[in-house]
């Protein structure tokens, strides 16, 4: 709680008891639904009809729900990395190169990464 408050000041502010609690716990379910990818993604072909698995990738990131969406959205994690980046700026610098090593030859990454069984049975 220590912590919570000297990251965020919320009680410094005026902020309810209850407020900050429904805070803390959403910081909790933030840092609950980070996780760990990988596989390889399903990527159109010029050449194919049928989807062709791209190359093995691993991908650290939080997600929005892990039972419904078992992979990580790029538009989502930059909302992510504003709370993770106070709480923790070592772990959001970690998520951030994890998305970045996904950075293609074209310089493009996907804003979804389904990666791996899990994430694709979803």
């Amino acid at each position: 709680e220590q912590r919570f408050e000297d990251t965020f000041g919320l009680g410094a502010r005026g902020v309810s008891l209850p407020q900050r609690r429904f805070a803390q716990a959403a910081l909790s379910e933030m840092l609950g639904g980070i996780g760990f990818f990988h596989g390889r993604s399903l990527l159109r072909s010029e050449r194919r009809e049928e989807p062709v698995p791209g190359t093995e990738s691993m991908l650290f990131t939080a997600v929005p729900s892990r039972s419904c969406f078992p992979r990580g959205f790029l538009w989502d994690e930059g909302f992510h990395l504003l709370l993770l980046g106070r709480w923790d700026p070592a772990l959001a610098r970690d998520i951030l190169a994890h998305w970045l090593d996904l950075l293609n030859a074209d310089g493009w990454i996907p804003r979804e990464q389904i990666l791996g069984d899990e994430a694709r049975a979803r």
